[in-house]
């Protein structure tokens, strides 16, 4: 044993830097591997049984560098919804079709216990390094693969691989949050906003515009602190990234297309969906008219999980329709009580010195709900992985400030 106020012996601290550092590459592996699985399964489509087993293995190593887990309030609630979804089977038109909806649903579950414990147990610099490592590693792979942004893939699933982005987007802010490194991380958010806007999807584009705004509104001090500590690096960095879009005529033509897309959005509510053929402001009104009828005929149970598809050919391209008609009002709730329990955090950190953090969650979470508006977007990978991340992170800084708080007061 060593005595106290003598030195700690080299090769004592020598083992304790060279366990450090192999925790730390352990932490940034393991991040890695968890960013870039939702990514490989969204670009080789990979199906949600695989997935599920890929999760529960990356879940299975996280255990062994840490024996705990963390099932956040948020994941209760959407494990709430799922359980219910299980139920409605018993008067669901199909058995076989509605596990097309509950086995990502217990996807997003497994993805929500990896990212919350992740951000919740280890080290949060490693984890944030790792994430935003792998989703470099994996939009590399996609751009070899399918030659995007330069070049549109045939059949290209636009607004799934818009989803990815925005995940590397929220996750590339959250590192310059942490660790300060502006310039780095400016230059990668304005890379991916430039792929985001390429992939033409008008909602996750717009959804980022609402989310930015109403983050700007609400937290407007942060906003502007933010914004006149960074107004030279992002002038530089975005004149550069401008220099370099225009300088490859491939890009600056898909670019423009995304543009005009979401301009013509604006203005007709219009877009295409990640199928053959074109939907119009009149096939939503159609389908919302279709989603609110149905659900009148069961305005609590709902008609049984994915009952709108089968009755109507399609989905109604609206998560509240969907899960009106299919789940109910028990379902509606359960789901959208997720976007609740998160506020409510922001609410408990307002005290907190966390700087532009609670603005970056709010402006995620208002762009994901703006997002679920038009889309079916309750068993979505990547606004699991969202939502755990936020729930965790915000956990985190809680329980810390109580740990803080109780110390204080024992003294």
């Amino acid at each position: 044993m060593v005595n106290a106020g003598h030195p700690v012996p080299y090769s004592m601290s020598r083992q304790r830097g060279l366990q450090r550092a192999l925790t730390l590459a352990y932490t940034l592996v393991l991040s890695a591997l968890a960013a870039i699985e939702p990514m490989v399964a969204a670009i080789f489509e990979i199906n949600p049984v695989r997935q599920g087993a890929m999760l529960a293995l990356l879940i299975f190593l996280m255990l062994l560098g840490h024996a705990k887990l963390l099932f956040t309030r948020e994941l209760a609630l959407y494990a709430f919804f799922t359980a219910y979804m299980f139920v409605t089977l018993i008067w669901a038109p199909d058995v076989d079709v509605g596990m097309n909806t509950l086995l990502p649903a217990i996807d997003f579950i497994l993805l929500g216990v990896l990212f919350s414990s992740l951000v919740a147990f280890y080290d949060l610099g490693g984890v944030l390094a790792g994430t935003l490592g792998g989703f470099a590693l994996g939009a590399f792979l996609y751009t070899r693969i399918a030659g995007f942004p330069f070049v549109y893939p045939p059949d290209f699933s636009y607004n799934t691989f818009a989803g990815m982005y925005l995940f590397g987007l929220f996750s590339v802010l959250l590192f310059g949050w942490y660790t300060r490194l502006k310039w780095l991380s400016l230059i990668i958010a304005l890379v991916i906003m430039v792929h985001i806007a390429a992939t033409t999807s008008i909602k996750t584009n717009l959804g980022i515009v609402l989310g930015a705004v109403a983050a700007a509104v609400m937290y407007a001090a942060t906003f502007l602190r933010v914004l006149r500590r960074n107004v030279v690096a992002l002038s530089i960095v975005a004149a550069a990234l401008v220099f370099a879009v225009i300088s490859n005529d491939a890009l600056l033509e898909r670019l423009q297309i995304g543009v005009d897309r979401v301009s013509h959005g604006v203005e007709i509510l219009q877009r295409r969906e990640d199928v053959v053929g074109n939907t119009s402001f009149n096939d939503r009104a159609g389908w919302q008219s279709l989603g609110v009828e149905g659900w009148l005929r069961s305005p609590l149970f709902g008609n049984g999980v994915e009952a709108f598809r089968l009755d109507n050919g399609v989905t109604s391209h609206s998560t509240p329709i969907d899960l009106l008609y299919n789940s109910g009002v028990i379902g509606f709730l359960a789901f959208y009580a997720m976007f609740v329990s998160l506020g409510l955090r922001l609410v408990q950190v307002r005290g907190l010195a966390l700087g532009s953090l609670p603005s970056l969650i709010f402006g995620g979470l208002v762009c994901y709900l703006f997002i679920t508006l038009s889309g079916t977007m309750h068993y979505n990978t990547f606004m699991a992985i969202f939502f755990a991340v936020s729930a965790g992170l915000l956990r985190r800084y809680l329980v810390r400030s109580a740990n803080v708080s109780a110390a204080v007061e024992a003294l």
